[in-house]
């Protein structure tokens, strides 16, 4: 989407997020009434005109339904605010997915330590799928570290997840395992586990997996979230 074309669809979402009804003024007098009906259906117009350039045809059709608003403007205001402008707003995203994101401090703040140690400084020198392998070889160092810890025995990938989290006799117990929420905590967290190892590391580690900056991101933060798991271990 060029600049002119995305700052005027912008100005015209904002607006419209911001309208705000006065009932008492609505409905009480039929001049303002007017206006504000006319206002709205200029604005309707417009971004109906936007979803057809973008083929957005479904909201289209669903701000073209509210159309002309004539007294309705309470029931159209919700259509519009809670549904047409949320996915327009995911949509107009999706246009932009060519861009690399740019990593903000928020983001780091929230990851593992250890994992942002590793991923930061690949991720900042455009090595994405190298951010997403260091990670995730850390996640299974950590756990094999503790495993080797507690039976002097070596076991690695998805094979170390199943053995170290079972839910039958865990090494690393992640919830109390005397009620059957605790029990299907375990072993859902042994099966993402197990499923990072095959389904992210390994065909990283094969040369299959290389993800853009957003993928990586993703696969970063999940990474995090199992390590900080580990950390909470009990």
């Amino acid at each position: 989407m060029d600049n002119a074309r995305s700052d005027a669809l912008e100005k015209l979402m904002n607006e419209l997020e911001e309208f705000e009804l006065n009932l008492n003024q609505y409905y009480d007098d039929a001049e303002p009434q007017s206006i504000i009906d006319s206002h709205l259906n200029g604005k309707l117009n417009a971004l109906s005109r936007y979803c057809k350039a973008f083929g957005w045809s479904e909201l289209a059709t669903a701000i073209q339904e509210q159309l002309p608003v004539r007294c309705s403007a309470q029931e159209t205001l919700p259509i519009i605010q809670g549904f047409v402008l949320p996915e327009m707003r995911h949509l107009v995203a999706q246009l932009d997915l060519d861009a690399e994101p740019a990593v903000t401090d928020w983001f780091w703040d929230f990851v593992h330590p250890r994992i942002k140690a590793l991923a930061q400084p690949r991720i900042e020198a455009g090595f994405f799928g190298d951010a997403v392998e260091a990670s995730f070889k850390e996640v299974n160092d950590s756990v094999k570290r503790l495993f080797v810890e507690a039976t002097g025995r070596e076991v690695d990938g998805a094979g170390l997840m199943n053995t170290a989290f079972s839910p039958n006799d865990p090494i690393i117990k992640l919830a109390e395992l005397d009620t059957e929420t605790g029990r299907s905590t375990q072993q859902g967290y042994m099966q993402i586990f197990a499923g990072a190892m095959t389904g992210i590391r390994n065909p990283k580690a094969h040369g299959n997996l290389n993800p853009d900056a957003r993928k990586a991101l993703h696969l970063i933060a999940l990474a995090s979230l199992l390590l900080c798991k580990v950390d909470e271990r009990i």
